[in-house]
């Protein structure tokens, strides 16, 4: 499948400045709000920190800027940003910093603020390939307990089935939501699709560091070698029409529906695999 940035789609240089402003936005509302010492670390990682080779690299403000901070101290997050006040100011002097940057954008990306405090001690925190984050201040980003293979492709299968539950309940958390309402129900389904081809492609064999450091236009095409054309063609598929979404001024409500249907399939097709594996450990029918 050949997807490529034509005349229909914005300059992707403009939207990746626009990203590395939002970015920056976050990166100076943090050091204005926390104390210097307190920030052990601030990243960018995510499918936008990634090379965009095609539209299927970055959808507008569906897609997620992943912006990572390690705090020095445990006790800095509820200290600096654990009550609404802070946090809203935080979001309101990075908003500012971003339109006095970019006063007339394409879009506006939409971050995604994580503290990493409190998940790296979790015991299914994945390591993140270096290639795949962006240090932009402290200390290198933690990668929490080395975990096995085995161990990873276990809880891999356990996530991709775990969508079960969300597959049954879904009818009905889209039954009321018409027109511009269909965001809602997008916004709750991309960040379960995104992860999923690449916790597949690992599970039917493709490196750890191969799944985990490739875009999404480079996913596809491990999908497809890997005999999952139809997987591939629906994880296209949510995102194209996620664009026309975008393109339509959140008008077209249809390209909104079909982005939905496609990213059921491709959390169908995830949890069949998953549960393959947990029944044998090996890649699904």
């Amino acid at each position: 499948m050949k997807i490529t940035w034509g005349e229909r789609y914005p300059d992707p240089a403009a939207l990746w400045r626009e990203v590395e402003c939002m970015v920056g936005a976050y990166v100076d509302a943090l050091l204005w709000k926390v104390p210097e010492s307190e920030l052990a670390g601030i990243y960018f990682k995510g499918s936008a920190q990634k090379r965009w080779d095609s539209p299927l690299d970055y959808v507008p403000e569906l897609s997620d800027v992943d912006v990572h901070v390690l705090l020095d101290d445990d006790e800095a997050e509820a200290k600096y940003l654990g009550t609404l006040e802070p946090a809203l100011e935080l979001g309101a002097a990075a908003e500012a910093a971003y339109f006095g940057k970019v006063p007339q954008p394409v879009h506006v990306p939409r971050p995604q603020l994580l503290v990493l405090n409190s998940v790296i001690s979790e015991p299914d925190f994945m390591p993140t390939p270096a290639e795949a984050i962006t240090v932009l201040r402290g200390r290198d980003y933690p990668q929490g307990a080395p975990l096995e293979p085995e161990d990873i492709k276990e809880l891999d299968a356990k996530r991709l089935s775990g969508e079960a539950e969300y597959l049954a309940r879904f009818p009905m958390q889209v039954i009321d939501k018409p027109a511009k309402y269909l965001w809602e129900a997008l916004r709750g389904m991309v960040w379960r699709v995104s992860p999923t081809a690449p916790r597949v492609l690992y599970l039917l064999g493709a490196t750890f560091g191969e799944v985990w450091t490739a875009n999404r236009t480079r996913v596809v095409t491990l999908l497809e070698d890997l005999g999952e054309r139809d997987f591939a063609a629906r994880y296209s598929e949510f995102y194209l029409s996620g664009w026309d979404y975008f393109l339509s001024g959140y008008t077209d409500f249809d390209a909104a529906r079909r982005a939905l249907l496609a990213g059921i399939d491709v959390l169908r097709r995830g949890v069949e695999i998953g549960e393959a594996w947990g029944t044998s450990g090996s890649r699904a029918p």
